[in-house]
C-alpha cells in the first residue's frame, strides 16, 4: 500500500478500487489511517537523517505546489513541499546522500528559515526565488546563509528563447553555458580540490567573457525585451551564479533537489489534491526517490531541458532542534583570476 502510495504515485482511492476488484474492501480511511501509523514508527529514522543533514556545510533546497482541499469553500488551496537535500557525490564526499520533505502553508521565506532553524550549514544552493534572501541575514552562531543560484534555471530562460523566437543571442548564450558544463563533465567525481583548480583554469576566464559579452548584449536591445530581461536576471545574480569557483564542493545547478521532488509532482498529478493538510505533514515521512543510478554531475546537452540523478532516501524533517557539535568541513580558498 506504501510502496503504490509513494513508490507508483497511486492515490488511496485508486488503491481502494483495485483492492475492492479482488473482493478486498478497504476504506480510503483505512489506508490513510495505516500510512499515519508507518510515519509513527519511521519518525526515529527521521530524526537520525535531520540530525545528519543538520550538520552538512552545504545544502539544497527548493518547494513545489501540494494543491490541498479546503472544507467549506468548494475548491482547493496551494501548498507547499519544501525539499532539503545533501548530496555530496559529485565531489566524492564521504557523506550520504539525504533528501528530507517538510510542507507548509505558503511559500514565504520565513517557512525556509523554519525549516533551516538549528542547522549548522554555510552553502545554501537554490534558486532565485527572492524568499531566500532573508537568510542572508538571519542571526546564527555560524553566520548568516551563503546563497549560490543555479545556472539550470539561468539556461533554461534562453533555450526557451531561443526556441520561441530563435534569437542568436540566446542560442549564443546557451553555447558559453554548455562550456560550463563541458568542464564539469570532466572533473566529475573529483575531490573538491581538483574541482576547483579545473574551474580557476577553464571555468573563470569564460564567465568572465560571458559577464562582459551579457553587458554588452544588454546595451545594444530594447530594455523591454525578453531578452533584456533574462540578460538582468544573470546580472542581478552574478554573484550568486559564480560562487562554485570560490569552493570545489558546489555544484553548477540545483539539479539533485530538483529530481529529488519529481516524484512529488508525479503524484500530485494523479491525486490532483489532498484531502486535508494532516495527510501532507506526514505523508513526506513515507515518501522515496528513485531514479536510475546515475553520474551526480549536471553535464547535460546544450538543448535537453533535464538531467538526471542518482537515487537518494526522503524523510520529512522533525520539529525537535538539533545543535551544531562542531565546526563543518573548513572551506576552499578563493582567488581572484581574469580572463586568459
Amino acid at each position: 500500500m506504501i510502496v503504490s502510495k509513494f513508490g507508483d504515485h497511486t492515490p488511496f482511492y485508486r488503491q481502494a478500487e483495485i483492492y475492492a476488484r479482488q473482493g478486498i474492501r478497504l476504506d480510503r480511511a483505512t489506508l490513510g489511517n495505516w500510512s499515519g501509523r508507518a510515519c509513527f514508527h519511521l519518525q526515529p529514522i527521521a530524526d537520525h537523517m535531520r540530525q545528519r543533514l543538520a550538520m552538512a556545510d552545504r545544502l539544497f533546497m527548493d518547494e513545489t505546489t501540494a494543491p490541498v482541499l479546503d472544507p467549506g469553500r468548494g475548491h482547493t488551496k496551494k501548498g507547499y513541499f519544501w525539499a532539503i537535500v545533501s548530496d555530496d557525490r559529485g565531489h566524492s564526499g564521504p557523506s550520504p546522500p539525504i533528501v528530507l520533505f517538510r510542507y507548509a502553508p505558503g511559500r514565504s521565506g520565513a517557512f525556509a528559515e523554519q525549516f533551516l532553524d538549528g542547522f549548522c550549514g554555510h552553502f545554501l544552493q537554490c534558486d532565485a526565488y527572492d524568499g531566500y534572501d532573508r537568510l542572508t541575514e538571519v542571526a546564527r552562531p555560524q553566520g548568516p546563509w551563503t546563497l549560490v543560484h543555479c545556472w539550470s534555471h539561468l539556461r533554461r530562460r534562453f533555450v526557451k528563447l531561443a526556441r520561441n523566437s530563435k534569437s542568436p543571442i540566446a542560442e549564443a548564450a546557451v553555447r558559453h553555458i554548455a562550456q560550463l558544463y563541458a568542464i564539469e563533465a570532466m572533473v566529475r567525481g573529483s575531490s573538491p580540490d581538483i574541482r576547483l583548480a579545473a574551474r580557476r583554469e577553464h571555468s573563470q576566464p569564460i564567465i568572465a567573457a560571458l559577464k562582459t559579452w551579457f553587458e554588452k548584449q544588454l546595451s545594444m536591445i530594447s530594455s523591454g525585451s525578453t531578452l533584456a530581461e533574462d540578460i538582468r536576471y544573470a546580472l542581478n545574480h552574478w554573484q550568486g551564479l559564480t560562487r562554485f569557483l570560490e569552493d570545489g564542493r558546489l555544484e553548477l545547478d540545483t539539479n539533485p533537489v530538483e529530481n529529488a521532488i519529481r516524484p512529488v509532482c508525479l503524484t500530485r498529478k494523479n491525486a490532483l489534491f489532498a484531502g486535508h493538510e494532516v495527510g501532507l505533514k506526514i505523508g513526506p515521512c513515507l515518501r522515496r526517490s528513485s531514479p536510475p543510478a546515475s553520474s551526480t554531475t549536471s553535464t547535460r546537452p546544450p538543448t535537453s531541458p533535464k538531467h538526471s540523478r542518482p537515487s537518494s532516501t526522503a524523510i520529512p524533517i522533525a520539529e525537535s532542534k538539533t545543535s551544531c557539535r562542531g565546526d563543518s568541513a573548513k572551506r576552499q580558498a578563493s582567488s581572484n583570476k581574469g580572463p586568459g
